[in-house]
């Protein structure tokens, strides 16, 4: 194997994959994520109009994606006219116990929950029992 060659191999070998293969991608990959900026914006246009949103969808066909490096991104950038960007923001997944999974994303001491471990198992009981 020649110098160049080496060299070559090398510097092949550290450049990695900008794309996350199968997972979602995430909140700080937003700038890898393109293609959706139509859905994007849709999103945006409907939680601006119903001030709730909810994203469904078949397994596999970019939902988690879509919020967290579509919809995320745009919403701390102020990109919703007149609300600004200091949003609290729970993401579920729904999982074998949907209701639990809810209760406990919109109890996180980042949303709404108490940093207090015994308060906020309390909370959480309150609001799935709601």
């Amino acid at each position: 194997m020649n110098t160049y060659t080496e060299e070559h191999a090398t510097e092949s070998a550290l450049v990695t994959n900008p794309f996350p293969g199968l997972r979602p991608f995430e909140f700080d990959e937003s700038h890898l994520f393109f293609g959706r900026d139509g859905q994007s914006e849709r999103l945006i246009a409907k939680l601006a109009a119903t001030r709730f949103l909810a994203v469904a969808g078949t397994s596999g066909s970019g939902k988690s994606s879509l919020v967290r490096a579509g919809l995320l991104p745009a919403l701390y950038s102020g990109f919703m006219p007149g609300v600004g960007s200091a949003w609290r923001i729970a993401v579920m997944r729904p999982g074998n116990d949907p209701l639990g999974n809810l209760a406990r994303a919109l109890n996180a001491p980042d949303v709404f929950g108490s940093d207090d471990e015994e308060n906020r198992a309390l909370q959480i009981a309150i609001t799935e029992t709601t």
